[in-house]
C-alpha cells in the first residue's frame, strides 16, 4: 500500500472527514486525552479509507 502524507498547506481543501480525522489522530497522539473505542475507529478508518494510515489487520 502506499502511505499518502499529509501537506498542511493543503488541508484546507480536504474533506471536512479527513481534516477531522486527522486533528483527531494529533491530538490523540500528543495529548493525554480519552476518547472511545468507537471515535478512534471511526477516525482510522477514515484515515485507512484515505491512504494515510496503514489497515491494522
Amino acid at each position: 500500500m502506499n502511505k499518502k502524507t499529509i501537506n498542511l498547506a493543503e488541508l484546507d481543501d480536504a474533506p471536512q472527514e479527513i481534516k477531522e480525522a486527522i486533528a483527531f489522530y494529533a491530538a490523540h497522539t500528543i495529548l493525554p486525552l480519552h476518547f472511545t473505542a468507537s471515535e478512534r475507529e471511526r477516525h482510522y478508518r477514515t484515515l485507512e479509507q484515505a491512504g494515510y494510515l496503514e489497515q491494522i489487520t
